[in-house]
């Protein structure tokens, strides 16, 4: 946890462990195994607690609990390991009994590919960490658990079957291409993703994959838990938010100024307090709206020129938040997005001249949800308003 180097260093301090408290021991250790800090050791029946006592007195700060094999079994990461009666071991599959058995539900929002994926790997596992040849265990394991997560029983028998081909091994010297051809395994591939929509974005994948195949397009699920679930994190504070969408009500009107700024908020409205500020000095120095200094001054934004015109105030403390993005790239066009779906604002219409007609019917389908809503909205307050009273 931390920093990366830690898994490393962890990784060592245990290495050094391991050798300094078996060379310590007077008697060999025919087998061991480690994982991170698991380890799986065969040792005399009488010497266990001296082992443990040796491991533990390596650090204060490092103490290790034993677990001893019961019935011939020791359970060690995901396998159940069997001592036979010729002392030779066997592994099985193994899952605690705390665990959920629980896997990417088939119904969830996510790619097919991502859910079949899934299945393989987990028949893979359980076929893989299982030596002996109870196919039965096996195959019960597998449609328990898959089955626990609604994947589809025909499913299920068509990867297994496909997992148990002996010609399930791809070749890795020629990949076939959509038209036939081959394509060298050693194309630089072009990596991309997409969001899942279904239908929609498996048949652009299609489209790039017949295009340009040395494009590799993966689908990721936009249905994620932050999405879902409010952030636990305490709020940063709006004036030291950077990368922003911002608008400021008019206090004499119903329009609204939007903006943009990749610095801290509260930078940016500094800059529009200096431009207030200005402009109220030039007003109370007699300078009225035809004065060059006045005209010069309404130039810098519409804010501004919108004061000197209508003689108007605006508090930025009130400046609200309406978007923002990580990428600083992005705020131009999200800028030109929300100016031309807001009906009420002073802004320039020059400030969208740079936005594609492609995002025409797309903003006004948005537009005319948001009002739809709005509307509903209203209309449930009223109606409660109504029966309330």
């Amino acid at each position: 946890m931390g920093s990366p180097l830690s898994p490393i260093l962890a990784d060592i301090v245990m290495e050094n462990l391991l050798k300094t408290a078996t060379r310590q021991l007077p008697f060999g250790i025919p087998v061991i195994r480690k994982y991170v800090d698991d380890l799986f050791m065969a040792i005399p029946n009488d010497k266990v607690q001296y082992t443990l006592d040796m491991f533990n007195s390596y650090n204060p700060h490092l103490q290790f609990t034993k677990e001893e094999e019961s019935n011939n079994k020791l359970p060690f990461l995901d396998t159940i390991v069997t001592r036979q009666s010729d002392q030779t071991m066997s592994t099985m599959w193994y899952a605690k009994p705390i665990s959920s058995n629980r896997l990417l539900n088939f119904l969830s929002f996510h790619p097919l590919s991502m859910k079949i994926n899934v299945a393989v790997n987990f028949i893979k596992r359980v076929t893989s960490l299982s030596t002996s040849q109870d196919h039965n265990f096996q195959r019960n394991v597998i449609f328990h658990h898959l089955r626990t997560n609604n994947y589809p029983t025909s499913l299920i028998n068509r990867l297994m079957t496909r997992n148990n081909s002996p010609n399930n091994i791809k070749r890795i010297t020629d990949t076939p291409s959509s038209n036939g051809s081959s394509i060298n395994n050693n194309i630089d591939f072009t990596y991309g993703s997409l969001p899942h929509i279904p239908s929609l974005s498996t048949t652009i994948a299609s489209i790039l994959k017949a295009d340009y195949p040395q494009v590799k397009i993966t689908q990721k699920p936009i249905k994620t838990i932050a999405r879902i679930l409010p952030s636990t994190k305490y709020p940063i504070d709006p004036m030291l938010q950077s990368n922003v969408i911002y608008s400021i009500s008019c206090e004499d009107c119903n329009m609204c100024y939007i903006g943009m700024t990749r610095n801290q908020l509260k930078t940016r409205l500094y800059g529009h307090n200096s431009n207030i500020n200005q402009y109220h000095k030039l007003r109370d120095a007699g300078k009225n709206s035809n004065d060059e200094q006045m005209n010069n001054l309404g130039e810098k934004t519409a804010l501004i020129q919108h004061m000197i015109q209508h003689n108007h105030t605006f508090n930025t403390a009130q400046a609200k938040i309406i978007d923002r993005t990580y990428r600083s790239s992005s705020l131009p066009i999200l800028e030109m997005c929300h100016i031309t779906n807001t009906a009420n604002t002073i802004n320039h219409r020059t400030d969208v001249d740079g936005l594609n007609t492609i995002y025409a019917g797309i903003l006004h389908t948005i537009k005319a949800t948001t009002s739809r809503r709005k509307r509903v909205t209203t209309e449930s307050k009223m109606i409660v308003d109504h029966v309330s009273h």
